[in-house]
């Protein structure tokens, strides 16, 4: 480990109690890795595995989500729950109900009605041109103009066929944009007609993550139990017999966790919890990880 103020460290257990780094920039120069900002410290370790983001940092007054640690543990494990296939499917039934999004259909309804009054526009003018076009033949047929109306109905003759071309383009986009906006309202008017089964199914994915869960963190929970009677007594915890059982602080929970799971990237402890076992070295023996002592 190298610090911004130029000091290394090196080992599996290092005391940095009286170093001028705070335990979070260590925790997550751990936790993101080299390169190191300047001003940070820099620590070459093993990448962090799935259950370090829950114990990276052990400390009395840090939260700990002892259950998601725990699946992750079970996973690491190759454990696997029975409803996991179930929760999936679910899952994706659950996709296929949802209502298109409210900003879809507007943009529908927006564009539908711009090719409206894009159409409206158009036909009005091929009206108008085709009365010029008329008047322009008629002064033709009687000679009026110098010659000129000739030249006239020429060009009025080729605005008209212009717009017209036109007004049959906007028309065709008039149609798809209609034909969008009727598809997304009637999506929308089925979602909404199965929003009772959208409730229930999202009923059902919750009931299955909590199912999947609980059978994932059972897996290892004889273990847990073990680990957490393993922790100092001054911690004051107690496992009991099943997941929801648990009775104590987080941070026995936490130790317990980071003793069983694999940990090859350091664990920051804080001081507190290192004089609980007697000091950094012991501290390391007993979550069986590096250490950093912060």
């Amino acid at each position: 480990m190298r610090l911004p103020s130029g000091e290394t460290f090196s080992g599996s257990v290092l005391d940095l109690r009286e170093a001028s780094v705070s335990a979070e920039a260590v925790r997550r120069a751990i936790r993101v890795g080299r390169p190191a900002p300047a001003d940070g410290p820099e620590v070459v370790c093993p990448p962090p595995g799935p259950v370090h983001e829950y114990v990276a940092r052990i400390d009395p007054e840090a939260s700990f989500d002892r259950r998601g640690a725990l699946v992750a543990l079970a996973r690491t494990r190759g454990h696997a729950a029975p409803a996991s296939d179930e929760l999936a499917a679910v899952r994706e039934e659950l996709a296929s109900v949802r209502p298109p999004s409210p900003a879809d259909v507007e943009a529908a309804r927006r564009r539908a009605a711009e090719a409206g009054a894009e159409t409206e526009r158009l036909r009005e003018r091929v009206a108008t041109l085709r009365g010029r076009l008329t008047a322009h033949r008629e002064r033709d047929d009687i000679g009026d103009g110098d010659g000129r109306a000739g030249e006239a109905v020429a060009e009025a003759e080729a605005e008209l066929s212009e717009t017209m071309t036109r007004l049959s383009e906007v028309a065709t986009d008039r149609i798809a944009a209609r034909q969008r906006l009727e598809l997304l309202e009637s999506e929308a008017r089925k979602a909404r007609d199965a929003r009772e089964e959208r409730l229930r199914l999202q009923d059902r994915v919750g009931n299955l993550e909590r199912s999947v869960r609980r059978s994932l963190a059972g897996f290892v929970y004889g273990e847990f139990a073990a680990a957490v009677a393993a922790v100092p007594d001054a911690f004051d915890a107690d496992a009991g017999a099943e997941p929801g059982d648990y009775d104590g602080p987080a941070v026995a929970a936490a130790l317990a966790v980071a003793r069983l799971a694999d940990v090859r990237a350091p664990v920051v402890v804080s001081p507190a919890v290192a004089g609980a076992f007697g000091g950094p070295d012991s501290a390391g023996d007993f979550l069986r990880a590096p250490v950093v002592v912060r």
